[in-house]
């Protein structure tokens, strides 16, 4: 990706052939990339690399006629610290530096997490997970565990790594065998030597008093709009995202996949919806009226009533969107149970709803945990429904017909105002 580009240039004097090119410096982030710039000249060209062999232009000669050109410039990827380097458009006898920078290769590994169940006796399903970003595709790794405490009868044996993607992605290691002893147990997780961390788990007596599926969550709090919509898991939000989707029809096809990777997704079931977007920090589309919603879905095991659960997003909208949301569960999508917490709202025409969500203001950051940003966090019993081993639904539900900016003469929501989802949406267990 672009990050940046210096000012234009162009070169030339009464008494010289015309020449310009559109920048004369350019700066790029670790990732192999290239961007397209103007050049306009009348007469042959040609690039010079200077020794440069990780920069590279095409074409990189040619003849102009005058009219406006473009070249394609582009970077390998960068392996190592930033680096800097100049080519030349040489041109009647002159020869036009671009100045090229490219940022330190940054590829890192994320926080050490965990998937899979432990339960005496039984064969392992516990996997350690380790995300990383910007890699290139082609790095290898050593990875090693070691465990602590209730351990006997598992195996983590040292595995090479090297299915790396480009980009961002997770590495999986397995724990196999079956677990003999119930209690706690530590794991720390090595690459090619160096620690990445240590995980905790509990090797159960009884799988099914162990509630499976959380947390999920959906990360919109990136400020820079491309990253969002570049990233792996916007699975199909509008033509420009990573993996756009045939379809339009937003309640089956714009989904935006959950971090946990279990399969989980988000989006909108709103029959008038007619744009989909992002902003710095928030994802948004048009339309919302009463009674539609955001729909999260995910697959959970053994989600029993009186499970305790916690639910935090921060809404926003503009003046004649949505004010009010109601926040729901369901095991079904048929039969709908409000989240403990609302309270009950009269609007401004004498109707009333429960609300769990008021959009005060949408011009707080997006990653401001403040009800001046429409933030707030819930944790509430499920009561009414079960689910043993299937997805589970939680929805944020426009629950009055009334817009953010209201007057006693117009009040209503409209079908052109945007509703946004800001910042990080999570559910997950109550923390202890």
């Amino acid at each position: 990706m672009l990050f940046a580009a210096g000012c234009a240039a162009g070169c030339s004097s009464d008494d010289e052939p015309f020449f310009a090119r559109e920048n004369d410096y350019l700066t790029f982030d670790c990732n192999e990339q290239a961007v397209e710039q103007s050049l306009q000249c009348e007469g042959a060209w040609k690039i010079d690399y200077n020794g440069n062999d990780w920069i590279a232009v095409t074409p990189d000669e040619g003849v102009g006629d005058g009219e406006i050109g473009f070249i394609s410039i582009g970077v390998s990827y960068n392996r190592g610290g930033e680096r800097t380097g100049t080519i030349y458009v040489d041109f009647n006898g002159t020869a036009y530096p671009i100045h090229i920078t490219q940022g330190a290769c940054n590829f890192a590994y994320g926080t050490l997490g965990s998937t899979g169940l432990l339960a005496q006796d039984m064969p392992s399903e516990f996997r350690l997970t380790l995300p990383y970003v910007n890699a290139y595709g082609d790095e290898s790794v050593t990875l090693g565990c070691r465990m602590t405490g209730a351990s006997a009868g598992l195996v983590a044996a040292d595995l090479v790594f090297d299915d790396f993607v480009k980009g961002s992605g997770t590495i999986e290691f397995p724990v196999t065998g079956t677990p003999t002893d119930v209690g706690e147990i530590t794991f720390e997780l090595f690459a090619d030597g160096v620690s990445c961390g240590t995980v905790k788990t509990e090797v159960v007596a009884d799988p099914s008093s162990v509630v499976e599926g959380f947390p999920v969550w959906w990360d919109f709090s990136s400020e820079d709009k491309a990253t969002v919509m570049a990233d792996p898991h916007n699975y199909s939000w509008g033509s420009s995202s990573q993996y756009p989707c045939d379809s339009s029809a937003p309640s089956t096809d714009h989904k935006y996949l959950d971090w946990s990777d279990r399969g989980g997704y988000l989006t909108v079931v709103c029959p008038t919806a007619n744009s989909w977007g992002y902003g710095e920090g928030h994802c948004y589309m048009k339309g919302l009226q009463k009674d539609d919603y955001w729909l999260m879905a995910f697959p959970v095991k053994n989600l029993h009533e009186g499970t305790m659960l916690t639910f935090e997003a921060a809404v926003g909208c503009s003046g004649s969107g949505a004010r009010y949301y109601a926040l729901e569960y369901s095991a079904n999508q048929t039969d709908w149970f409000l989240a403990d917490g609302a309270t009950t709202v009269t609007g401004i025409d004498g109707s009333q709803g429960p609300v769990h969500y008021t959009v005060m203001t949408d011009q707080a950051l997006p990653n401001d945990k403040t009800p001046e940003c429409g933030w707030a966090t819930y944790t509430f019993p499920v009561k009414g429904c079960s689910v043993t081993d299937g997805f589970f639904y939680v929805r944020l539900r426009v629950s009055l017909n009334i817009r953010l900016m209201a007057s006693s003469s117009t009040y209503t929501i409209s079908t052109s105002g945007s509703e946004r989802l800001k910042g990080i949406i999570k559910v997950s267990l109550p923390e202890e």
